[in-house]
């Protein structure tokens, strides 16, 4: 069984790594969308070529992405049915 300071330890490590990676997300995200407003300023056609790109990386990512989502939920799962081991 796990004790109430192991578990409370584990928590705050999980909610700063969260934090960490909800900043570093975000930063990237704005970062892309600068770059992104920047192209469409050079070239007008930008959009309708960024979304055919984008169309063809989601098929193309789209079974690992399913795949990483699904070892998430399985992780989720056994945390949820009491699985710690």
């Amino acid at each position: 069984m796990i004790n109430e300071a192991a578990l409370k330890d584990t928590l705050l490590s999980l909610a700063e790594n969260n934090r960490m990676m909800y900043v570093a997300l975000s930063s990237a995200l704005n970062e892309i969308e600068a770059l992104r407003e920047t192209v469409r300023g050079l070239d007008p056609t930008f959009s309708e070529v960024m979304e055919d790109r984008r169309q063809r990386a989601a098929q193309n990512g789209a079974e690992v992405v399913q795949q990483i989502i699904a070892g998430y939920d399985l992780i989720l799962q056994r945390l949820t049915d009491g699985y710690v081991c």
